[in-house]
């Protein structure tokens, strides 16, 4: 009788352990993919805004050196051209936005996940393409880990 009662210990105790286990799998798993949403922005994506959210758009995937051939779903030019911006990343990227190509001429501004700017938080001097401002100066987008800039 006393080794049934063993054996019953061990089993609880193996099926807690194994209990505890599937948790802290399960869950570092759908912690993991959990995507971070911005607003008019698909899931994995990084979005430019010819206007305010929700007006036409140019979607991002992975970064990009330069802007001069991206287009809006309006047909015209992102560099130097946009107003807003989401940011959908499924990686916990932020979006970093530079004055010029090549991630050069220093950082316009820049978006954390699951986070959006519209156009009246950005400064604008009417000029576009100048380096002051931050409204229609975007020319590349470098998507980096969590860094301790503040972005909006």
């Amino acid at each position: 009788m006393r080794r049934i009662g063993m054996n019953a210990g061990f089993r609880r105790k193996a099926a807690a352990v194994a209990g505890a286990t599937a948790l802290l799998v399960g869950g570092g798993v759908a912690t993991a993919t959990t995507a971070s949403a911005g607003p008019y922005c698909p899931s994995g994506y990084h979005c430019l805004f010819e206007g305010n959210l929700n007006t036409p758009v140019h979607q991002y995937f992975n970064s990009d050196y330069d802007f001069r051939n991206d287009v809006f779903t309006s047909g015209h030019g992102v560099n130097d051209n946009s107003w807003s911006a989401s940011n959908s990343s499924s990686g916990g990227y932020e979006s970093h936005y530079y004055y010029d190509i090549g991630y050069q001429g220093g950082l316009v501004f820049c978006v954390n996940p699951g986070s959006s700017v519209e156009y009246n938080q950005l400064t604008d001097d009417g000029i576009d393409g100048n380096h002051n401002g931050q409204r229609d100066e975007a020319s590349s987008l470098l998507l980096r880990p969590t860094t301790t800039v503040s972005c909006f």
